[in-house]
């Protein structure tokens, strides 16, 4: 299409067309339009391609209309861009990584949870085959590093979908979001966050119960320890497979973002009301309708239970059980001398900032950003999508191998050949062994 001969023309309507590409150079020789109304006959199914310059030399257009929103990011912030369609809540114009620095941040932790915690799965089965002593923490620990392994996959495949699309992927958002890989790579992740949440809880109960209670018969053995692992894996896996396969962009139930997990972080208009508008006096009354969007509802429900519901829940058992843990020790601590006392509850202390501040930082920004979105407090930025999943949701699994197994093993070969008193023993033994 060339337009070399209209070097005059101000509005120019385009509609209904059978398009499927805007060539490089398409509107060259249109540089005193002001107006363009663009749209394309419904049944087309396939994504609409622009090629790099398609809109080059519209130096004075203020004003387009048309049904795909993704043109509009092709444009400036000085053109008033209308969409004569619904916009999704989770459309964003850019990269699937907003900038560099995520991008790199991205590759690093999932590499990181990736290789961090396949040598945790290594050592704790050799460790689990080898020796009884520890066997069940041991068996606990190696499924919490199987739950944080899938992570790292989930956090690699977005980082390269971001490289496969590039400063286009906005173009590509929709197909993306419903293709088979972003529903494997959203059942990763909501398995893994889901599953390392419940072994974290299961984990502490059970030092609770060790710890609190060592003359009972209520810890896991080797055996029921298995039982509950099982049914962990069993309801998150069926809870994960379900959500993804009812996922959908229209969904009340759950959908699938751009990095393919469905946060609690917007709600979507209860209704459309249509606005008539007039084109222009240059298109001889041509009239469109507008959709503008009518109060707000939650997205999806299921990630409302589970996020701001299941997650608060199993933090606060969490953090109930590591302050009866260190209640004790603190108490067992008092027929030590005074300076020993003090350091091993200042060594107390310091991993239970550890266990308890890497979950809070996990789970609790979710928390408190979802409530303070449903609420309608605030409007959370899209752009969180990408930061909660760079620095928020893998936080536990990046984390767990370095902070509570590898360090307590580096703890442990650093005590060696040490003499210690029995009661320091005890102390330390039940330091290390709340994880």
């Amino acid at each position: 299409m060339s337009f070399i001969d209209l070097t005059n023309l101000e509005g120019l309507s385009l509609w209904d067309l059978p398009l499927e590409t805007i060539n490089s150079g398409a509107f060259h020789g249109l540089s005193q339009l002001k107006t363009i109304a663009l749209t394309r006959r419904a049944e087309l199914e396939s994504t609409l391609l622009v090629e790099n310059g398609a809109f080059n030399g519209l130096n004075n257009l203020h004003t387009l209309y048309v049904d795909d929103h993704r043109l509009c990011c092709h444009f400036g912030s000085s053109v008033d861009c209308i969409t004569l369609e619904p916009r999704s809540p989770l459309f964003a114009c850019g990269s699937l990584m907003q900038n560099t620095f995520l991008r790199i941040s991205m590759w690093v932790l999932g590499i990181s949870a990736v290789i961090g915690n396949l040598l945790v799965i290594i050592s704790r089965y050799r460790e689990n085959i080898k020796s009884e002593k520890g066997a069940v923490q041991s068996f606990l620990v190696l499924n919490l590093a199987l739950a944080d392994f899938w992570m790292g996959i989930y956090m690699l495949i977005i980082a390269g979908t971001d490289i496969y699309y590039g400063d286009r992927y906005f173009e590509f958002s929709e197909v993306w979001q419903s293709s088979i890989m972003c529903k494997v790579a959203g059942c990763l992740s909501l398995i893994s966050s889901e599953s390392s949440v419940g072994f974290l809880t299961v984990i502490s109960v059970d030092r609770f119960l060790s710890v609190c209670f060592p003359f009972s018969h209520l810890h896991l053995t080797k055996k029921s320890s298995r039982v509950v692992i099982a049914i962990v894996w069993l309801v998150i896996i069926s809870i994960g497979l379900v959500a993804n396969i009812l996922a959908d962009g229209n969904s009340e139930f759950y959908g699938l973002s751009d990095v393919c997990i469905g946060l609690p972080l917007i709600t979507r208009p209860t209704s459309y009301t249509l606005i008539q508008g007039d084109v222009g006096s240059q298109f001889s009354g041509q009239t469109f309708n507008v959709p503008v969007p009518q109060d707000q509802k939650p997205a999806w429900y299921f990630s409302i239970a589970l996020f701001l519901g299941v997650n608060l829940i199993c933090f606060v058992i969490v953090l109930a059980c590591y302050i009866a843990i260190f209640i004790v020790v603190t108490q067992s601590a008092r027929n030590i001398r005074r300076s020993k006392q003090q350091d091993d509850e200042i060594k107390m202390a310091t991993k239970m900032a550890v266990i308890v501040g890497t979950d809070f930082c996990c789970w609790f920004p979710i928390i408190i950003m979802g409530i303070m979105s449903q609420t309608g407090a605030v409007v959370i930025p899209l752009s969180m999508y990408v930061w909660s999943v760079v620095f928020i949701l893998p936080i536990n699994s990046s984390l767990n191998p370095y902070l509570y197994t590898l360090a307590i093993y580096l703890s442990a070969s650093k005590k060696s050949g040490a003499k210690e008193s029995s009661d320091a023993k005890t102390i330390s033994s039940i330091a290390d062994t709340t994880m």
